[in-house]
């Protein structure tokens, strides 16, 4: 790891340790797009509306099956 020097904000200098990022980017400062915007603002609704489509059609292969299994008796 490498050191450097950096200016405080009362003017003191002191050592930060520079981690090697790679080709990581910082996320910081970055703009977000209208997708982005949408899903941080709405994300409990998303949520909520994937979690009743999921138990509906739950819901629906067990009378699919049920159905299925009642026909093979007749």
């Amino acid at each position: 790891m490498k050191e450097k020097m950096v200016m405080s904000g009362a003017g003191e200098q002191c050592f930060q340790i520079i981690l090697p990022l790679g080709c990581w980017k910082p996320e910081y400062g970055k703009k977000q797009g209208a997708k982005g915007w949408w899903l941080k603002r709405y994300q409990e609704r998303i949520d909520t509306v994937l979690a009743g489509i999921a138990i509906g059609l739950m819901f629906l292969t067990g009378i699919w099956a049920f159905l299925a299994q009642l026909a093979e008796q007749l």
